[in-house]
């Protein structure tokens, strides 16, 4: 009998939707969602308490949320958060036992790793990472039912320069109550009274003491419907700067100040070309401040002629506007009126298709549906003014193209527009040699106001900074240290500002960006925090704890601590088990007993025979050659023995000695009510537009309206609505493995490769990951690399928590790599490749079903024509066939084979038997593969994807598919 574990509810934190445009981008109130799930309601914030410190132009904000819950089971769930462009995480905490814990710093799939192998021991730590662009993800888990949990987080921010003020801006609105709501706020050395441009409420105002500038908010059952906003003077002649020492005697140093240098205007082409994202994340750009800022630029030009391209899947075909007189009017009806939908593949975007001499690229730098990198030889300017953009790409693409890279979530269109319109000053250095690792890099464009990271060799040396055009000096500005404030943090500056650096090229920089991450304990695209609630676990893992608990992990670690992670790296070892066991299986000849049929005596009413069905024997087939077996028909039907070798068959067998058994796919329909009105449609396009709005962030809509258009052949329009799945989680591998099933069976091969691909990236640590990948690699006729992907599975080790989910593995990827074998041999390397593993398996049947969600138990079933079904509980059959083991805490696969099929029906079925998690990429998404001659030179294949919408349906099987021999 199956166990099956508790059930867990999951929320969702997010600071945007894809129902509006984005507004701002800082860090507010959490909105917690639970779609329609029965404890929607039940999270709450009943606590909320911002601490505000500002130094100049960097802010630092500490917040502290207690969330409750009052249902009656345990929940858990994320929050996911976009933060402002040079933001530094610098600290994070939750509560352990009543009490705060600090984070400490993983490299970013091991802290995933030991957090969902600890969370299988029902040990619940916590973890904030950073996903796809400046965007952060925190698990809040457990919510103990009818209890509460605290998490706080802290981050620094560089603000951004106005005029003549920084300015610093704290969403706050809320269509909640908070039971307890708290704001401090304090300004250290200001160069004047920061002025409030909008409060949560009217009681919030600065006073001033010893040059520290303070205000204060306490209320409770408080809802806060307006945010707070400063403006701080920034004097014009001053240089600020701040410093922290090192144990060397050197400093981190930071500095910023306004550099007022005369601009040269730009000189624009007459031939503009504009790149629009309109992909389904296009939804949740600002685009009312980007056509501001076109405006600006038109309004300025008057006259150009203006090529638009549409990107999303794919670049469409450009649309000319000719613009007279500043008149606009038809382009900027045309944008308000684009249909967003869709992923987004940079890829697409060739030097073939770019024919004007300069383009603005209006997207948020995720490409969620292929490479982010393109070549081209054309000047190219990227604008963002989504809150999830990811800043790196969009600097990446116009650093390497010669343009400017424009955020207009942090400035005004004014602003903006002022620094694309005017070729700027250049950041060229520091003169002295005392000082190293300044960033940001000499040659980037100033406009305004400058800040600068470095360090320096002496704590009260005097800097000299340069700046001017072309290697040019124009002028110096001097820094000096020994005047510089001494409280902050600055090496964590420094060390974001080097990241943002490192992240141009992220590739290429991966070690580098983990080492700096781990070494300041900031959060990069390759480090998490993680808090972790024993001792014995930092123990265990080797992962240094946080200083209040380093002396007891110093104690554990001295004394010999016998409690070792253990990790299972001995697949290979079972793999040759395995391959023996599979070789002995195939050899073995399953023989049938012959039905013994009873005898009537003379005079048949004086005696009854008692038969029981027990007792009866399945005919035995007679044997076959392998072209029979190939041949074999799907329209032949077999009544008894004595018409096997009938002549007529014989003949039938003849005539079809080269078609294989059709393999007919059932379609598992979604019984949604969207989807009737769908189906009903005269325009079904326009009413999965129409209909989008209510569903506009569950994949499953997606999914089921993508299906519907595969099925009426209409790939282009399913494939577009299909890939709209890649822009609703950021780095969401459920949702990926959903697209990856989906794009092998309609043989989307090219994409599925990059989207398997980015699973491994984020979970290199599970074995389906790389195998997902081989079979995407062998798809794409790789056959090489897909093979080295095939037995990494062997040779890697794993977490026992997790090889302990996955089962015996080795049965499933052992018959994958020798089917690459005996498809492929003459195109492989064979030579790093345990021979002991490599054995002929060819089998008449193979089926195999895979998953998107952990935690989840999925049985696969096969019924022969003898009405033998093989399943978990049942695992061979008479006629030969056999099941992987089952299980019932991971991803999948299952696997049934059979050598020699026998004639007659089979029946293909999948069992829900239970999931122990709900989340946002909605019902489990299933696939299963079937395969007729297997590892032959006649091998066939039929592959379905659906979703599970019978949730827990445990005995109850659903039927995807029968062929017959």
């Amino acid at each position: 009998m199956k166990k099956l574990f508790s059930f867990f509810f999951v929320f969702v934190g997010i600071l945007f939707s894809s129902k509006i445009n984005a507004q701002d981008i800082r860090i507010g109130i959490p909105r917690i969602e639970i779609g329609s799930r029965p404890d929607e309601k039940s999270v709450s914030l009943k606590s909320m308490d911002v601490q505000v410190e500002i130094f100049g132009n960097l802010a630092k904000t500490t917040t502290t949320l207690v969330f409750t819950n009052s249902s009656s089971r345990n929940l858990e769930g994320n929050l996911v958060f976009p933060l402002p462009e040079n933001t530094t995480v610098s600290g994070y905490a939750i509560d352990i036992n009543g009490k705060l814990r600090n984070a400490v710093p993983v490299t970013k799939a091991r802290a995933v790793e030991v957090f969902e192998s600890i969370q299988k021991q029902n040990i619940d730590p916590g973890i904030i990472e950073k996903v796809e662009g400046n965007n952060f993800r925190t698990r809040i888990s457990p919510i103990l039912a009818k209890g509460s949990r605290t998490i706080q987080l802290s981050y620094y921010q560089e603000l951004k320069l106005d005029k003549s003020s920084y300015q610093y801006h704290l969403s706050l609105d809320s269509s909640k109550k908070i039971s307890k709501f708290n704001l401090t706020t304090k300004v250290y050395s200001a160069a004047g009274k920061p002025q409030l441009v909008e409060t949560p409420d009217g009681s919030f105002n600065f006073s001033e003491n010893s040059n520290i500038y303070e205000a204060n908010l306490s209320k409770t059952d408080f809802t806060p419907k307006k945010s707070l906003i400063i403006n701080l003077p920034k004097s014009p002649n001053n240089v600020e700067s701040f410093v922290q020492k090192n144990v060397d005697g050197s400093v981190y140093f930071y500095a910023n100040l306004l550099v007022d240098a005369k601009s040269h205007p730009k000189v624009w082409s007459k031939n503009i070309g504009i790149i629009w994202d309109n992909s389904l994340s296009g939804l949740k750009r600002n685009h009312q401040k980007e056509l501001e800022f076109l405006d600006k630029i038109i309004s300025q030009q008057k006259n150009l002629n203006i090529e638009v391209s549409l990107l999303n899947i794919s670049l469409e075909k450009s649309r000319l506007f000719q613009i007279k007189n500043g008149d606009w009017s038809e382009l900027k009806k045309y944008l308000e009126n684009v249909t967003y939908d869709g992923g987004t593949n940079y890829a697409k975007i060739l030097p073939t298709n770019l024919k004007v001499d300069e383009y603005l690229l209006f997207s948020d730098g995720i490409s969620s549906f292929g490479s982010n990198i393109f070549n081209v030889d054309k000047l190219f300017y990227t604008i963002a003014s989504s809150s999830t953009s990811n800043y790196g790409v969009l600097k990446m693409i116009a650093q390497k193209a010669g343009g400017k890279f424009i955020n207009l979530n942090e400035n005004s269109v004014e602003n903006a527009f002022k620094q694309i319109n005017e070729s700027s000053v250049q950041f060229l250095g520091i003169i002295n040699n005392t000082a190293g690792e300044v960033y940001p890099i000499s040659t980037n464009n100033v406009n305004n106001g400058i800040s600068i990271a470095g360090i320096s060799q002496y704590p009260n040396a005097k800097l000299t900074m340069m700046f001017g055009r072309n290697g040019k000096v124009e002028f110096n500005k001097e820094l000096d240290l020994s005047k510089a404030t001494k409280n902050l943090e600055i090496s964590k500056i420094w060390a974001q500002s080097k990241v943002n650096y490192l992240e141009l090229n992220p590739e290429q920089n991966k070690t580098e960006i983990e080492e700096i991450g781990k070494q300041f304990s900031i959060v990069t695209s390759n480090t998490s925090l993680i808090v972790l609630e024993n001792v014995s676990d930092y123990v265990k893992y080797k992962i240094n704890p946080p200083a209040e608990l380093q002396n007891e992990f110093n104690k554990l670690s001295k004394e010999g601590f016998e409690q070792k992670e253990t990790r299972k790296a001995d697949l290979l070892k079972n793999a040759i088990v395995k391959a023996k066991e599979l070789k002995e299986w195939l050899k073995k000849d399953f023989k049938y007993v012959k039905p013994k049929y009873p005898k009537p005596v003379a005079d048949s009413t004086d005696v009854v025979v008692d038969v029981r069905l027990e007792d009866m024997a399945l005919p035995e087939p007679r044997p076959m050659t392998a072209m029979e077996e190939v041949g074999a028909s799907s329209n032949m039907s077999i009544r008894g023995v004595s018409n096997f070798n009938s002549s007529s068959d014989k003949k039938m067998k003849d005539e079809s000695l080269a078609s294989v058994p059709e393999i007919k796919i059932i379609n598992v329909k979604s019984d949604k009510e969207y989807m009737k009105l769908i189906e009903a449609s005269k325009n079904p396009y326009q009413t999965y537009l129409d209909l989008r709005k209510d569903y506009a962030e569950t994949p499953a809509y997606y999914f089921d309206v993508a299906t519907f258009f595969f099925q009426k052949k209409e790939r282009e329009t399913g494939l577009k609505i299909l890939s709209s799945i890649a822009d609703l989680g950021l780095e969401d591998a459920e949702l990926y493995k959903m697209l990856a099933y989906k794009l092998k069976e309609i043989e989307e091969y090219q994409t599925e490769l990059f989207i398997t691909k980015k699973v491994l990236d984020w979970r290199p640590f599970d074995a389906q990951s790389y195998r997902d990948y081989a079979l995407a690699l062998q798809d794409n006729e790789q056959y090489q690399s897909a093979l080295e992907y095939l037995y990494k599975v062997l040779t890697n080790d794993y977490s026992v928590e997790i090889a302990n989910r996955d089962r015996d593995i080795t049965e499933i990827i052992v018959p994958e790599i020798n089917n690459l074998i005996s498809l492929h041999r003459k195109e492989l390397n064979l030579s790093t490749i345990n021979k002991d593993i490599i054995v002929e398996l060819p089998v008449d049947i193979r089926v195999v079903m895979n998953w998107n969600k952990d935690m989840t138990d999925i049985d696969l079933w096969v019924t022969d024509p003898n009405g033998e079904k093989c399943f978990y509980g049942h695992r061979t059959t008479a006629i030969g066939g056999r099941m992987s083991e089952d299980v019932t805490q991971g991803f999948g696969p299952e696997q049934f084979m059979l050598k020699k099929a026998i004639k007659g029906k089979y029946k293909i079925e999948t069992n829900f038997y239970g999931e122990r998690q709900m989340s946002i990429s909605g019902p489990t998404t299933i696939s299963a593969e079937i395969y007729l001659m297997y590892s032959s030179g006649k091998q066939v294949k039929k592959m379905i994807t659906f979703q599970n919408n019978k949730p827990n349906s445990g005995g109850e099987g659903i039927l995807v598919g029968e062929f017959e021999f």
